[in-house]
């Protein structure tokens, strides 16, 4: 078994990482927002491990977690994001996007949490999702979220910060099925809230031919993508990494692509043994797997 690490051994096990695992970060267009990876993975690292660990591996970005039980707790976001933001810029690491809980403009913290990224220079950020009563009207239901999203994007133009609704599938999540989502983003029109399209879990509620018709659909909504794979096992999704299941990243980038997505991209490892970095041996199997992740980008033409 490997030797777990220490703060202080971790930050020093650095160097000799470097020359195994570290990955140079790929050219992209000018102007091409970071490809970032999601926080929540790397939960029990500090802002100077998360940012070591980030760069070790050869990311350009952070997708920071700004919320209960992440990176930067809401009630001290004013004073700990502008640290979280210095340990990753001191790494080379961009921000690009936060991942809050939000769902509506009138949240206590909402006009906290945008203000502090706004002066960070955060121009992207994750909102909460919402869900279906499972015996109400689907419609009606989507109205009163419809309300706490305008309010939302309200807000996130007074900040010049754009909004994302991720997708989640499964059972009563307001967009698994997305037309529900395209419906209430049609309605509100606003240039400061869109998707944050997850290709994943997309593809788990459209396997066959519904993904290419909700992708087209939503792709001029489209302002964040977060991408993950999976297989089908015994009727449930089984998450692996980008490249190993049956997501088509480079047929829902064409699509995008054709409406000018720019990103920012966000990696996800839902599958469990990436979710801890705490040893040498998962920082290297994490380098490369984010190696894969990135040529799977280049495929599908965002890099």
């Amino acid at each position: 078994m490997a030797p777990q690490l220490t703060r202080r051994s971790f930050l020093a096990t650095g160097a000799a990482l470097c020359a195994s695992a570290w990955t140079a970060p790929i050219a992209r267009a000018a102007g091409a927002p970071a490809v970032c990876v999601f926080s929540k993975h790397f939960q029990h690292l500090d802002y100077a491990q998360l940012a070591a660990t980030g760069r070790q591996v050869g990311l350009d970005g952070i997708d920071l977690t700004v919320r209960e039980g992440g990176h930067v707790l809401p009630e001290n976001v004013a004073e700990n994001l502008p640290k979280a933001v210095e340990a990753l810029r001191a790494q080379g690491l961009s921000v690009p996007m936060i991942t809050t809980n939000l769902k509506s403009g009138k949240d206590p913290d909402a006009e906290t949490i945008l203000m502090a990224a706004s002066e960070q220079g955060i121009g992207h950020f994750r909102i909460g999702g919402h869900k279906y009563s499972g015996e109400g009207d689907p419609i009606a239901e989507a109205e009163g979220f419809a309300q706490d999203l305008r309010s939302l994007a309200e807000l996130a133009g007074q900040y010049n910060m754009t909004a994302g609704y991720h997708n989640h599938s499964g059972s009563n999540n307001f967009g698994a099925p997305l037309w529900d989502l395209l419906r209430v983003l049609d309605e509100i029109d606003s240039p400061h809230l869109g998707s944050n399209f997850d290709v994943g879990h997309a593809t788990v509620e459209g396997p066959y031919g519904d993904w290419p018709i909700t992708a087209r659909a939503l792709a001029p909504r489209v302002k964040m993508l977060a991408v993950k794979d999976f297989e089908f096992e015994r009727g449930r999704p089984r998450w692996c990494t980008l490249g190993e299941g049956m997501v088509d990243l480079s047929g829902f980038f064409a699509i995008f692509r054709e409406h000018g997505f720019a990103g920012p991209v966000s990696i996800h490892f839902e599958n469990s043994e990436f979710n801890r970095a705490d040893d040498a041996s998962k920082v290297e199997q994490l380098a490369e797997a984010v190696k894969r992740v990135r040529r799977e980008l280049r495929k599908a033409g965002y890099e």
